[in-house]
């Protein structure tokens, strides 16, 4: 049977690899072998667009030759193999490239050459017949992808190979000068629990017949974070990124009350400046938490409990006051009604007549292609511009994929005119270039809305690869791909997180038990002494993968004490200052260190050497002269291996600088 060879990885069959810029020349060739009938042609397919699709296809040329006949034979293809290749430039507009192969032989038959998916793309399979798809863009497209970027992406040199620490305020530091008294005064709301003690527990069970609601708070402040800022530098820490600090009802504060004014509970606008400035002085950047999907009900602008001196929308579908903010939301036609009829005094707080988000009628939408909505957060005097001249460094946009493309991009312009060198971080959970949400695809990273994502991809991988899911092999078949249709700017710069606070702590999901459904046994459970220990080993081979992909090597706090947790709300307990720093912890800290002071490992060229089924051996870099990926000068050593072997019981791993072992 015929074969058909392409990978995406060699500059052979695809010339530049990579993602690549607008109007870009790229040589395709693909090598036939095998095949007993004469070939009639040989054609690239090829499907290109992003919020519309066109197709194509381009007649492949046979290419002979001594560099072609040296080139087969040193890959050990058979001698009747023949190379084709075909040349095309790329749209003038960022989008996605889409491109598989035919071959029709003399006798009618046809065979066509598509991406693998057991390879994530990398490499092709041979099929006998196309599979069918949709190509105007609605429906996933099963072809080798080019990813094609704007040519002025460019994103902050700061967040490239960064060490990035994010932290749960109410739950890292009180800090010294804190008050009690005045957490107490902010606890007269019926819905909220105070805990006294910072090593309690976390609620469960809430308060009234609402029952749960996140509203339990330990008292972490911003002087708290501030306190402890110079010990994070020690750390090698060079960004930090914030859950939101601004005012609002519940403890993880995503339910947004005011979006100018920090939480009372965490400090005040001025303490929030002073942690941004005394951060800068250490060579710190701070990203906040951008929520902009979707308000508080508790809030200024919708008001739904008259807690705030305002005249909200709810006020306005309740009371028929008229109200600045009621064209944010989504209100039911019957809203009025509703509110009005007898049964809702009796509903209470559960009655939510407008759209939420998932459901939660604390969390009402917004309507964000309202103009003095999109004027109020992106306008020259807006939250964004407000935040970053207060020294803000950047936004993380909470479930960025439910933003609008066009407020994205407004997003970004703004804040790239207040602070070109300002960071944008998506919270997209699936691969971003070629994600499809509200049944298109989305405009993520080709440089017009994010700078880069939170790295989910890449934790799944590393997951799946220490918990025996998939061998090293499958392992470097996702890190290819995702160097392979990654723009380099945002590759780089990518937060390469292996715990957040929207998912397990990592020891556990490495080495816990499976998580119980019910939450009281998943508050009692703990891991064995065994479990720990495997989870240790486990989370150090993670970080060692952490420090040697490109990207930022993002760390939760106290997942450098294997802080243990399974989802909300026991991924977020207290950070644990009276733990002793045992060996697993020296260790952590001696990797984060690593990345920070070692150049190669922050911007220098990535490649994976060798794997066998339990060993990867990766590479980072710097050409002749200590020359970057970016094409730029760095000190330093240059070249680092990095090495992790996954075990029945663990992993173990290793890095060298210039041959020299500096962990093991």
């Amino acid at each position: 049977m015929i074969t058909i060879t392409h990978d995406v990885t060699s500059s052979f069959y695809r010339s530049p690899k990579g993602a690549v810029t607008t109007g870009t020349k790229i040589k395709l060739r693909i090598a036939l072998s095998e095949y007993s009938s004469a070939i009639h042609s040989v054609r690239l397919f090829y499907v290109y667009g992003l919020e519309t699709f066109s197709e194509g296809y381009v007649l492949m040329r046979r290419e002979e030759g001594v560099e072609i006949d040296g080139w087969l034979k040193e890959n050990r293809l058979p001698e009747d193999a023949v190379v084709y290749s075909a040349e095309v430039r790329m749209d003038d507009e960022p989008g996605l490239f889409f491109y598989w192969f035919e071959v029709r032989f003399d006798d009618r038959r046809y065979r066509w050459g598509f991406p693998d998916k057991s390879t994530s793309g990398i490499l092709s399979t041979t099929l006998k017949f196309s599979p069918r798809f949709c190509s105007n863009g609605s429906e996933a497209i099963p072809g080798f992808q080019i990813t094609v970027y704007a040519p002025d992406f460019e994103t902050p040199d700061w967040m490239k190979g960064a060490v990035l620490y994010q932290i749960f305020p109410d739950r890292y530091n009180r800090g010294a000068e804190f008050d009690e008294s005045k957490a107490l005064e902010q606890m007269h709301f019926p819905e909220r629990i105070w805990h006294r003690d910072w090593s309690e527990e976390v609620d469960i069970a809430g308060k009234g017949s609402n029952g749960y609601e996140a509203c339990d708070f330990f008292g972490g402040t911003l002087a708290g974070i501030t306190e402890k800022l110079e010990s994070l530098a020690d750390l090698g820490v060079t960004a930090l990124y914030l859950n939101p600090v601004l005012k609002a009802r519940s403890n993880h504060r995503y339910d947004t009350g005011d979006y100018l004014s920090v939480d009372p509970l965490l400090g005040t606008n001025d303490d929030l400046r002073d942690l941004f400035s005394t951060a800068e002085s250490l060579g710190i950047r701070v990203i906040m938490d951008g929520v902009f999907s979707h308000t508080g009900s508790d809030s200024l602008y919708f008001n739904r409990y008259d807690r705030y001196d305002s005249v909200g929308a709810w006020q306005e579908i309740r009371d028929g006051t008229p109200s600045p903010y009621t064209a944010w939301y989504r209100f039911d036609d019957d809203a009025e009604k509703q509110l009005k009829s007898p049964k809702a005094s009796k509903v209470g707080n559960v009655i939510a007549p407008y759209e939420c988000w998932w459901d939660f009628h604390s969390l009402p939408n917004v309507h964000e292609d309202e103009l003095t909505y999109r004027e109020f957060i992106c306008g020259p005097d807006g939250v964004l511009a407000y935040w970053i001249k207060a020294g803000c460094s950047g936004f993380r946009l909470d479930v960025s994929d439910e933003l609008p493309d066009s407020f994205l991009r407004l997003l970004r312009r703004r804040v790239k005119a207040e602070n070109p060198d300002a960071y944008i971080l998506g919270e997209i959970w699936e691969e971003p270039t070629a994600r499809i949400s509200y049944g298109s695809h989305r405009d993520f990273l080709f440089g017009r809305t994010h700078d880069a994502v939170m790295g989910y991809t890449f934790r799944k991988f590393v997951i799946d690869f220490l918990k025996g899911q998939i061998d090293a092999k499958g392992l470097r078949y996702g890190f290819d791909h995702l160097c392979s249709v990654t723009p380099m700017q945002a590759l780089y710069s990518q937060m390469n997180l292996l715990g957040s606070h929207d998912t397990k702590r990592i020891i556990t999901k490495l080495a816990g038990a499976p998580q119980p459904p019910k939450r009281e046994d998943q508050m009692r459970l703990s891991m064995s002494k065994s479990e720990r220990k495997k989870g240790k080993e486990l989370v150090l081979a993670a970080m060692l993968l952490q420090l040697g992909f490109p990207g930022a090597m993002a760390v939760y706090y106290g997942d450098e004490f294997g802080m243990e947790g399974y989802d909300d709300p026991f991924n977020r307990r207290t950070y644990p200052w009276d733990a002793p720093e045992g060996d697993f912890t020296k260790r952590a800290r001696k990797l984060m260190k690593l990345r920070a002071s070692t150049p190669v490992l922050q911007t220098g060229y990535f490649e994976v050497l060798e794997t066998d089924k339990q060993t990867i051996v990766m590479r980072r870099y710097l050409t002749e002269g200590g020359i970057d990926a970016f094409g730029r000068h760095v000190d330093g050593p240059k070249e680092a291996v990095i090495r992790i072997k996954r075990t029945q019981r663990g992993a173990s791993g290793s890095i060298t600088l210039d041959g020299e072992i500096v962990y093991s």
